[in-house]
């Protein structure tokens, strides 16, 4: 993470995605950008007001957090979810911060925020921020299910550099009412703790120049559940602090995999949540 893009728009969620920027790139020494987007349908004299005024409340914001961070700050006159792209092309950003909130289930204008059509289209990995960024990412999950999506949302936990890393995957098993449910959870269980471990060792033999699990503790945890369901209570349970999960992007965003695992997990995260989609030619 060489190069972080955050965009605000200047509510207390996104101040708490401009502190976990600030943070991440103070750890990595790295480039920050700090982005708002005014709408683009005000009169031009309206605009040109509000722009000054976001420069000079983000520069505000950020001398107030010191620290010594220089970020660059762009305010831009146009439409929030398009803008954050271009400008992530535009600075070469490697990982873009917004903030998250929480949405009822029944709700659906998710799907018409900006985080959804950020997280829809970009190729980048976005980062949603839920909770105050107190300190450095210790401990994160990955949610994995034996897919390039999950491998690639394994090397993405690695680059925040944690100190422990729980690789989570959650099973059904059906005609669970059967006469044989307890045997066959306890084979089920133990099988894919053993394909989890394979998969695992499998990308850690292959990561990429500058990545590493070197004093990492890793560990894994295989549970009954529903997917969706099971890896919250597992994020509540262990602690995390970030769960990074893969996503289809915008080929299959209302397919089942991301329409009812991801979705939930970014419609209303158990903690931060990054999402990265896998590279060309995974399944």
């Amino acid at each position: 993470m060489r190069n972080i893009l955050v965009a605000t728009d200047l509510s207390a969620r996104s101040d708490r995605a401009l502190d976990r920027a600030v943070l991440l790139a103070r750890e990595r020494q790295a480039r920050l950008t700090v982005l708002h987007v005014v709408a683009d349908s005000l009169a031009p004299a309206e605009t040109g007001r509000r722009q000054r005024e976001a420069e000079r409340e983000i520069a505000a914001y950020l001398a107030a957090r010191g620290g010594g961070q220089e970020a660059a700050v762009s305010v831009l006159a146009g439409e929030p979810s398009w803008d954050i792209l271009r400008e992530a092309e535009r600075s070469g950003a490697d990982l873009i911060v917004l903030g998250a909130h929480r949405v009822a289930p029944e709700d659906d204008t998710f799907r018409n925020s900006t985080a959804w059509n950020v997280l829809r289209e970009s190729s980048l990995p976005v980062l949603l921020v839920k909770d105050p960024a107190l300190g450095p990412y210790r401990r994160l999950a990955v949610g994995f299910d034996f897919s390039g999506y999950s491998e690639a949302a394994l090397r993405l936990a690695l680059a925040f550099r944690p100190e422990r890393l729980d690789a989570l995957h959650a099973y059904t098993l059906p005609f669970e009412g059967g006469p044989f449910g307890a045997e066959s959870h306890g084979e089920m269980r133990e099988q894919r703790g053993e394909e989890l471990d394979q998969a695992i060792a499998a990308v850690l033999s292959a990561l990429p120049p500058g990545l590493s699990a070197e004093g990492v503790e890793l560990r894994r945890s295989v549970c009954k559940g529903e997917p969706r369901c099971a890896l919250r209570q597992e994020c509540e349970a262990l602690g995390s602090e970030l769960l990074t999960i893969g996503s289809r992007g915008r080929t299959g965003l209302a397919h089942a995999v991301f329409g009812s695992v991801a979705e939930s997990l970014l419609r209303n995260p158990p903690c931060d949540v990054a999402a990265v989609r896998a590279a060309d030619g995974h399944p």
